[in-house]
């Protein structure tokens, strides 16, 4: 019984080892695709605030992949910027230093998502926009979400500590 059970098991990892090109192509179309429907719904709500025309369905997927793999590509680096003085406490002497290095990198964190968010209200809109009219809201939107990222661990640590995992 445990040959079997240890054949059958062989002979699906085998399978999966084969069909892995597949299944990971299929699985990463189907991230980026589902994940693009985000700057679709943006795309929408714009032009109801601005009361432009549509785009159309190939122009409008086309900006929300766009937007999509430019997102892959920012938040990872936002992210790591952010946390990168938790990484280097250890080499940095002295309590000055160490804010120093949290406020730079909170700076750093802060200028690349309002260049995110600066790029989204400069392109998803049907329309021209120039940076005299989108910074104020790529500043806002930058400073609230740097705000989420440093209050989510207080809130996580404080009021979810029932949780496990």
């Amino acid at each position: 019984m445990r040959n079997l059970f240890s054949q059958v098991l062989d002979l699906a990892f085998n399978q999966l080892h084969e069909d892995a090109g597949l299944i990971l192509f299929l699985g990463i179309s189907f991230a980026i695709f589902g994940g693009s429907r985000l700057f679709i719904v943006i795309d929408k709500c714009m032009t109801i605030i601005y009361r432009l025309p549509e785009r159309t369905l190939f122009k409008q997927n086309l900006l929300a992949i766009g937007m999509i793999l430019l997102f892959i590509i920012v938040i990872p680096i936002m992210v790591i910027v952010s946390s990168a003085p938790t990484a280097f406490l250890s080499f940095i002497p002295g309590g000055g230093g160490r804010f120093l290095s949290y406020l730079v990198s909170l700076i750093v964190s802060l200028f690349i998502t309002f260049i995110f968010f600066d790029i989204i209200y400069q392109f998803i809109p049907n329309k021209k926009m120039s940076f005299k009219t989108t910074w104020c809201g790529a500043l806002v939107a930058a400073s609230t979400l740097e705000l989420f990222m440093i209050l989510f661990p207080v809130y996580v640590r404080h009021f979810m500590t029932n949780y496990a995992g």
